[in-house]
């Protein structure tokens, strides 16, 4: 009895301890992040972040079973999670084991003769940001709340030190009890508060604003360090549904400080559906997916991707191509996620697809049919050079710069729009450089008739606007924000948004006094060569040019400062215009851009794949800024020829381009090739006949269908305009519509001709699934359809019309896929 009561207490802790194991992975290798640390402050102990990766590839956080030791207690001390700090002056290094392996950290440790007072600027103004005191839902909100504001997330410390301390007699700070002060009372919940507690008594935020208290609230205002840049470590985490795993954020100050601000960072999750973080950055993984952890620190963002996996003992990884860069590294991020692609599209898919998107309309039969009986295998590859050199692809990449540059006569002179559409025509055609191309565009003067790129700025409201859109267009960047505050999502001040302002306000516009009688809107570009910067309203005083997130040039005076900003713009070295362009182009062949929305690049929203952008964007810049180099290199890849049909482990993948996600095709695209599968002409009013929806100038179309399926009314420089959606009233009208029903009974169309000539049954269907769906039948479809017709052959023309209806309202004609 005894001896199995003790088999059976052996079996419960064997039992435990196999649990324990499997929930402790055996690390593969490990790392200890940083390699080196500087402490400068007694108050700034800096934590070692010990970092493990499984032999399936998951991340390990380490930290918590690693063993330190100090070489030197008296220099720096570490305790059980890793944290160093500071005791003396000196260097040491750490020893950290774990796992069977050891690793050292170099510490160097330079302290001040004397402890600094405690700073309001580095250690009151987080606290205030990360228990979301400035937000602007609290006391940031432009009339503060209760008679208390503060600058929106900490934008001013220098007004908000004035509050806390002057302001209402200095009523929220208590000298004598500082306990009782309500700048720590309030929040602590220690007194009514309408914002709830905002940090525990016994937290790092309490101690810090208790102390400046005890210190007699001193300002450092003077103080003029500020953080150049933030970074969080590790920099992409691969975890398990249910893990966790701690993240470290390092603040680099400009006087060369390195400080760890875990502790008073504000960590989020771009969706926490697929990881959320707790406390002082804990990331806590959820379901399956992939997001970024964001931290800000003193208004400086920086950004981790997280991945979400399911372990898969049964995955095989794909190899990764090493003739293609595009399909290297997305197969690479694939076999990371445990992704299969799908197979590559059939050539009647690729066909009608790289159609769509390369020239807007689709393939006619005779093109079908030569493509399938064509046995070059560089017959793709040698497509895409046929279509560059058709008419359509000029009409559909000038429709889209149209949309881009809101050339619209609802902001400049018919006269002026024509001219316009046809330089962008022009440039199109000859494959202008997007160098020389952004340069013409805004260095533009004089009149439409002079030069046509002019009426870029005649469209703009004033310099406000002129910056806006051209930051979003040719950078990819949103600055709207930053007008009238600190950017809430990237470190864009107002600075920065009025020191692109004085790149362009040297231009005024006037009246063309030369346009013809009658002609109205007709406007004149002019520089003021010896017009002043553009006023900062938070400083108050005028803003020098200053190029986004750089430096302030020195410029001559009465000089064209636009000069300036677009050899700033289009050098290689920029971070925004290759990459921007790039993004945005990836996006056109794509359901989205490596970053999206393709316009609001931030270190907030960052690429679902940034090897993968950042190996486009230098070859961008290889080929000379050459976007058809750019659109061919991405059309020619595997990963833009994958089918839409997807495997069982990428069915639920719908950002890393495993399989091709079918887009609802554009306004203009879709009715242009139901004007072709139907042979029913549109008329556009004030449109010659014959005029293609892509051919429009600009939106101000009387065209219900055109309005109905999302063409850009181009008032915004914003993808956003297109709505590309598909709603229940595109449904009913493609069920029920005139426009539709019209062009399919009308007897002159393709299903009239088709009706009546002498064809047989199968050739009848085969022709209708060519017009109209861009494909032959297969062979179940051939069955069903040429039974249908046969059973109704005594009203023949009415059963051709009815089985073009149905091909005409198939996912397969509304969709690229």
């Amino acid at each position: 009895m005894m001896f199995r009561k003790a088999i059976s207490l052996l079996l419960v802790v064997f039992a435990a301890t196999t649990v324990r194991a499997q929930e402790i992975a055996v690390p593969g290798s490990v790392t200890v992040q940083p390699a080196a640390i500087e402490i400068k402050h007694q108050r700034h102990p800096h934590t070692l972040q010990v970092l493990g990766a499984s032999v399936d590839g998951f991340a390990l956080d380490l930290r918590t079973q690693a063993k330190y030791a100090s070489a030197d207690p008296k220099i720096a001390s570490v305790d059980a999670e890793g944290w160093v700090r500071p005791i003396a002056n000196g260097s040491t290094q750490i020893t950290v084991n774990v796992a069977g392996v050891t690793k050292t950290v170099a510490v160097k440790v330079q302290l001040p003769p004397t402890e600094p007072p405690m700073s309001f600027r580095h250690e009151v103004m987080p606290v205030l940001s990360r228990g979301g005191c400035n937000s602007g839902g609290c006391h940031g909100y432009s009339l503060g709340k209760n008679g208390f504001k503060l600058s929106l997330r900490g934008a001013d410390p220098d007004l908000d030190f004035l509050a806390i301390t002057r302001d209402s007699m200095t009523r929220r700070l208590n000298f004598q009890s500082p306990e009782t002060s309500l700048l720590l009372s309030k929040p602590a919940g220690d007194s009514p508060h309408e914002g709830g507690v905002r940090f525990a008594r016994n937290s790092l935020s309490y101690e810090i604003v208790n102390k400046w208290i005890q210190q007699g609230a001193p300002g450092d205002l003077a103080d003029k360090a500020e953080v150049v840049s933030v970074r969080l470590l590790p920099d992409k985490l691969v975890l398990k549904p249910g893990q966790k795993h701690r993240v470290q954020l390092i603040a680099q100050y400009d006087n060369g400080v390195s400080r760890d601000v875990t502790r008073l960072g504000i960590l989020t999750a771009n969706n926490n559906q697929y990881a959320d973080v707790e406390g002082e950055g804990m990331v806590v993984a959820g379901d399956p997916g992939e997001t970024a952890i964001v931290a800000r620190f003193e208004r400086v963002f920086a950004a981790t991707s997280v991945m979400v996996l399911k372990a898969d003992a049964k995955f095989t990884a794909t190899p990764a191509p090493q003739d293609s860069f595009i399909d290297k590294h997305v197969i690479e991020k694939l076999n990371r996620l445990k992704i299969t692609p799908s197979p590559l599209a059939n050539d009647e898919e690729f066909l009608r697809r790289v159609h769509l998107d390369l020239i807007g309309i689709q393939p006619k039969p005779d093109e079908i049919k030569a493509f399938l009986a064509d046995k070059d295998a560089k017959k793709r590859d040698k497509l895409i050079d046929t279509l560059f050199a058709r008419s359509e692809f000029i009409d559909h990449w000038s429709l889209k710069w149209g949309d881009l540059l809101q050339n619209s006569r609802t902001s400049a002179s018919q006269p002026s729009v024509y001219l316009f559409r046809e330089w962008i025509r022009g440039a199109v055609s000859s494959n202008l450089p997007m160098d020389e191309f952004a340069r013409k565009i805004l260095t533009a003067r004089g009149g439409a008739a002079d030069d046509p790129a002019s009426v870029y700025f005649a469209i703009s409201k004033d310099t406000n606007d002129t910056l806006e859109r051209a930051t979003q267009v040719f950078c990819g960047v949103r600055m709207l924000c930053a007008r009238c505050h600190s950017h809430p999502l990237e470190n864009w001040t107002q600075a920065d948004y009025y020191g692109l302002a004085s790149f362009f306000n040297q231009v005024s516009i006037r009246p063309d006094i030369r346009a013809p009688q009658g002609v109205q809107n007709a406007k004149f570009i002019q520089l003021n060569l010896a017009v002043g910067n553009s006023g900062n309203p938070r400083s108050g005083r005028p803003q020098p040019p200053k190029f986004l997130g750089g430096d302030e040039p020195k410029l001559a005076l009465n000089v064209d400062r636009r000069e300036a900003y677009a050899n700033w713009l289009t050098t290689p070295k920029n971070p925004f215009f290759a990459r921007g362009l790039v993004n945005r182009y990836w996006s056109y062949f794509f359901h989205r851009g490596i970053i999206e929305p393709v316009d609001d690049i931030r270190s907030t929203n960052p690429p679902i794949n940034p090897e993968l952008l950042d190996a486009l964007t230098k070859d961008f810049l290889d080929a000379k800024f050459d976007v058809r180099h750019l659109m061919k290199r991405i059309i020619t890849s595997a990963t833009y020829q994958r089918s839409s049909i997807p495997t069982a482990s990428n069915k639920h993948d719908e950002q890393n381009f495993s399989h091709t996600i079918p887009r609802r095709i554009p306004a203009e695209a879709l009715l242009d090739s139901l004007i072709q599968a139907t042979a029913v002409p549109e008329n556009f009013p004030g449109a010659p006949a014959g005029f293609r929806a892509a051919q429009l100038p600009d939106a101000n179309s009387e065209n219900a269908f055109l309005r109905l399926f999302g063409k850009s009314q181009r008032m915004e420089a914003c993808e956003c305009e297109r709505d590309n959606g598909s709603n229940m009233l595109q449904a009913l009208h493609f069920l029920n519509g005139k426009a539709i029903q019209a062009r399919v009974v009308n007897p002159n169309g393709r299903a009239g001709i088709l009706a009546r000539e002498k064809k047989t049954d199968q050739q009848v269907v085969t022709e209708l699934y060519l017009w109209s769906i861009a494909r032959h039948p297969s062979d179940a479809e051939m069955k069903v359809a040429s039974e249908f017709l046969k059973r109704h052959s005594e009203r023949r023309a009415e059963a051709v019309q009815d089985l073009f209806w149905v091909l005409l309202n198939s996912r397969d004609f509304m969709l690229v896929h």
